[in-house]
C-alpha cells in the first residue's frame, strides 16, 4: 500500500478526530473498554498459558475494536458484537493471531539478548576478577556500568521496533485485507517516515494519561478510546484511505 508522509502537527488533530468519533458513542466505547480489558484480566489469572494466549489473541480484539471504529467513520451504529470481528472473520483471524506471534517473538529475542548480556557479564566478571589480570574492582564497576547502558540502548531499539511492527500492522491486516508479514513491514516503513507526527501523538496522550490518572484513573474510560479512535484516524491518514462519508438522500 502507499504510505503518506504527513506534517507533524496532525498528530494532534488525530486526537481531535479520535474524539469526535468517541463523541458520537461514548457508552458503547466505554463498554468495548471494559469488556476488552475483563477478557484481559480473565486471561491474565490462567496460569502459563493465559499471558500467551493474551498476546495471541490481542491483534483479533484490537482489529475488531478498529473495525468498530471503520464501521462508525462509514455512518453506521458502533456495536458490541464488533469487538468480536476478528473471530468472526475467518479470513482475518489467522493474520491477526499470526500478528501476536510476530510480536511475541520481539519480546522473546528481547528476553534472549538481555539473558545473553546478564551470562556474559557473569563470564566477564569471572575472568577479570582474577587478581593476575591487575583489575580493579573500580574498573570492573565501570565496565558493568558501560554493558548496562548498552543492554538498555539495545532493548530500547527492539521495543521501538516492534511498536513500529505492530501499530499499523493490525488495522491493515484487519481494514486493508493484508497478510501478517507484509502488514508487518508497511508499518514500520509508515511509523519511521511519519515519526514526529506520532511522536507528537505519543507525547500529548502521555500528557492526557496524567490527566486521566488523577481522578482514581476514571479518565482512562475516555482516553483510551479516544486514543484507539485516534489511530484508527492515523492509519487512515497515513495510508492515504479517504476518509468515507454519511449521503443522506432526501426523498
Amino acid at each position: 500500500m502507499n504510505v503518506m508522509r504527513v506534517d507533524a502537527g496532525r498528530g494532534w488533530n488525530w486526537i481531535v478526530e479520535g474524539w469526535q468519533l468517541f463523541a458520537r458513542a461514548p457508552g458503547i466505547w466505554i463498554v468495548l473498554l471494559l469488556i476488552y480489558f475483563g477478557i484481559n484480566m480473565v486471561l491474565s489469572l490462567i496460569p502459563l498459558v493465559g499471558g500467551l494466549a493474551y498476546l495471541l489473541l490481542s491483534p483479533v480484539l484490537t482489529g475488531g475494536i478498529l473495525y468498530g471504529a471503520d464501521a462508525q467513520a462509514r455512518g453506521e451504529t458502533l456495536e458490541i458484537s464488533h469487538l468480536f470481528r476478528g473471530f468472526q472473520d475467518q479470513g482475518r483471524m489467522g493474520p491477526l493471531v499470526m500478528l501476536g506471534l510476530i510480536n511475541l517473538a520481539g519480546y522473546v529475542l528481547m528476553g534472549l539478548v538481555a539473558m545473553g548480556f546478564v551470562v556474559g557479564g557473569i563470564a566477564t566478571g569471572v575472568v577479570l576478577d582474577n587478581p593476575g589480570q591487575g583489575i580493579t574492582p573500580d574498573m570492573i564497576e565501570g565496565l558493568f556500568g558501560i554493558g548496562f547502558m548498552v543492554l538498555m540502548l539495545v532493548e530500547l531499539t527492539l521495543w521501538a521496533v516492534i511498536i513500529m511492527a505492530t501499530f499499523y500492522a493490525v488495522p491493515l491486516v484487519m481494514l486493508g485485507q493484508q497478510d501478517a508479514w507484509p502488514a508487518v513491514q508497511d508499518s514500520i516503513a509508515a511509523c519511521w517516515i511519519n515519526m514526529l507526527p506520532l511522536l507528537v501523538l505519543g507525547l500529548i496522550g502521555l500528557g492526557l494519561a496524567i490527566i486521566a490518572a488523577v481522578p482514581f484513573g476514571l479518565g482512562f474510560l475516555v482516553l483510551w478510546p479516544v486514543m484507539t479512535c485516534a489511530m484508527y484516524a492515523s492509519y487512515r491518514e497515513v495510508f492515504a484511505e479517504p476518509t468515507p462519508v454519511r449521503v443522506t438522500l432526501r426523498k
